[in-house]
């Protein structure tokens, strides 16, 4: 029996600063699930110096999309995926997408994929990762076409979304071609905690993986998956300031809805405008039965990690905004 339409229709309440989007059903194959349609599921939206706040859609059933649009083929791309409930205009994405262009030109793209993850269907979402990350290598083919090499794109997930990018990466390698680099920001753990690296984001699914952890254990991966892993003060599940009375004192209140968690994405954000705001040193542990970790500078996380860089790293930040010890 067909879904009524009524219950496939998106709506959003506020839990803090967090705009959380849900529907009476999720969207999949289900018997109970509103059908897939990727012209209203899955939509790729640019943002430029010239479009800054009002995005362009990409029509991807055009020969030369692009070309109707504001992107620019001498600037890095970038392509960001949201988390559970998310959307678009929500703070991660326009956080993420400020940062990168005030900082400089680029082709940042927001792929809105918010009815494939919409509360509370977490379940149903989980399994559109796999979809997404194979709509999403579709895409990377389109852009690879238009003359945008896939090893030239950069893509950053949030928690699910850092696992269809992972997915993406995969369906890609197995048909000979390789993204340039992913981001995962705490890729999501619920779900995926039982699955080997071809169940979720691992090292190999682009040139270079790099990982940030801020809720190990909960809603993030605990253990190390790219080719380098940050693990934030250092690998905390409740990260410096996400403690009620902190967040209080801090007047961070409003980010009290998954704190750990998206202090993934606003590490990373606040690295585009400071790039050498979070040196990290290479230890097996922080800590160990014998010794601490000495701390010497083996690289940056967020925008400044690169291929040079391998294995745990660990680092400490502030509590509270501008999170980086290390002033721009």
């Amino acid at each position: 029996m067909p879904v009524s339409p009524s219950v496939c229709k998106l709506a959003s309440f506020f839990i803090g600063i967090a705009e959380i989007w849900y529907m009476s059903a999720p969207v999949g194959e289900c018997d109970h699930c509103c059908p897939r349609d990727d012209s209203t599921d899955i939509q790729y939206q640019l943002f430029t110096r010239l479009n800054p706040t009002r995005y362009q859609v990409i029509p991807v059933g055009l020969q030369n999309g692009l070309g109707v649009t504001s992107f620019n083929f001498s600037n890095p791309t970038v392509l960001y995926l949201m988390g559970f409930s998310e959307s678009t205009r929500g703070v991660s994405t326009t956080t993420l997408r400020n940062a990168y262009l005030n900082s400089g030109h680029y082709n940042f793209i927001a792929v809105d994929w918010s009815r494939l993850i919409v509360f509370p269907w977490y379940v149903t979402a989980v399994r559109n990762t796999r979809y997404m990350g194979k709509r999403l290598a579709n895409f990377v083919e389109y852009l690879d076409r238009a003359g945008v090499r896939a090893s030239s794109l950069h893509v950053i997930g949030f928690s699910l979304g850092a696992e269809a990018a992972g997915f993406a990466g995969k369906e890609l390698r197995r048909k000979g071609v390789a993204l340039g680099r992913i981001t995962g920001l705490d890729p999501a753990y619920p779900g995926y905690s039982l699955s080997n690296s071809d169940g979720h984001l691992a090292k190999g699914d682009a040139i270079f993986v790099d990982v940030i952890h801020t809720n190990p254990g909960i809603f993030g991966f605990p253990q190390a998956i790219g080719d380098v892993d940050f693990y934030p003060n250092p690998g905390k599940w409740i990260q410096p300031g996400c403690w009620v009375d902190q967040l209080i004192i801090n007047r961070e209140f409003r980010f009290i809805y998954g704190c750990s968690h998206v202090r993934s994405w606003r590490l990373y954000a606040e690295s585009v405008g400071n790039p050498l705001g979070f040196p990290a040193t290479l230890c097996r542990d922080w800590k160990s039965a014998t010794s601490d970790c000495q701390f010497q500078v083996h690289g940056y996380l967020g925008i400044r990690a690169g291929l040079q860089m391998a294995g745990k790293m660990y680092l400490e930040t502030n509590q509270s905004p501008p999170f980086a010890k290390n002033g721009p």
